[in-house]
């Protein structure tokens, strides 16, 4: 998808740079780039630098020297930004990630738009989480979209407008957003802003699911675990959470490991099969079996 050449630190001469006028820096790879790459950026032209690069002394020093050589490239600004946060420099993060933003590089976007609205990495500001979320938004990100719409609904960061809001939700939603989905689910669920409808809240709980939204297993799931709005039932909360875990959903195979390890939904064998998810769940399976239980986990080999 993109196109991976060597820049100028890999020791390129002028004169070849001249002869290869198809090449442009934005397609080029950067220390930068090698060092501090964000798996989630479409923009990216490595496959995305581990926690541990990410934190390095080398990768702080490259992100600097090349912003400074190519200070007009967003995904370089947006890489810099982005380690500073990291390092808790929040003046100078922030100053990168939103010039990265204000030439249209969607991650950039995305963090500002999540940043401002959790207030992590930097003080929270409603007007200017939504502000970015639409920015993003009118990009295609479902994730901007859904927040934007949200917001709209419950006036955060801007004009209360629920029924603007509730349209964009339900056009996203045909659409295929998982994330609209949910928050239709939510909203119908809570009935703070429309009638309560229990039914429809469980439709877009399902849209979303069907969608591959995680979430949306676990919040149904936990709803008929819990007799929350519906009647109890542990069985249905079993399949829906299986459905889950079994589709990948490292969030979803964690909360049935841990129900099932505590007993709360009906299983033949509990802990073999508490044991089954958190092994499927890597890392955090294994923290959760030591939080637990408090000793290793041992998975079959593969």
């Amino acid at each position: 998808m993109f196109i991976r050449n060597l820049a100028l630190a890999a020791g390129l001469s002028f004169s070849l740079l001249v002869l290869t006028p198809a090449i442009s820096l934005a397609e080029t790879i950067t220390d930068c780039d090698r060092l501090a790459t964000d798996r989630m950026d479409r923009a990216r032209v490595t496959d995305g630098a581990s926690f541990q690069s990410l934190m390095s002394d080398e990768a702080m020093e490259a992100c600097n020297r090349d912003v400074i050589l190519h200070p007009d490239v967003p995904r370089l600004s947006y890489q810099y930004g982005r380690l500073l946060l990291l390092r808790k420099n929040p003046k100078l993060g922030l100053k990168q990630v939103i010039k990265a933003a204000e030439k249209g590089h969607l991650a950039a976007q995305l963090l500002l738009t999540s940043g401002y609205s959790s207030g992590n990495y930097f003080k929270g500001d409603a007007n200017q989480a939504y502000y970015w979320a639409e920015k993003a938004a009118a990009q295609g990100s479902n994730y901007a979209q859904a927040s934007a719409a949200t917001w709209l609904v419950e006036g955060n960061g801007t004009e209360k407008k629920v029924e603007a809001g509730l349209a964009r939700l339900r056009d996203y939603s045909k659409a295929g957003n998982a994330y609209a989905s949910f928050s239709l689910a939510v909203i119908y669920r809570q009935g703070n802003f429309v009638k309560s409808d229990v039914e429809r809240a469980i439709l877009y709980y399902n849209t979303a699911r069907k969608d591959g939204l995680g979430a949306a297993h676990s919040a149904l799931a936990m709803m008929y675990l819990g007799g929350e709005s519906v009647k109890t039932d542990r069985a249905k909360a079993y399949k829906i959470f299986r459905e889950g875990a079994e589709a990948g959903h490292v969030g979803v195979q964690l909360l049935f490991a841990r129900n099932l390890a505590e007993g709360l939904v009906p299983s033949k064998d509990a802990k073999a099969e508490s044991l089954k998810w958190m092994c499927a769940a890597g890392k955090r399976g294994e923290n959760l079996h030591m939080e637990l239980f408090r000793s290793k986990l041992v998975c079959p080999a593969k």
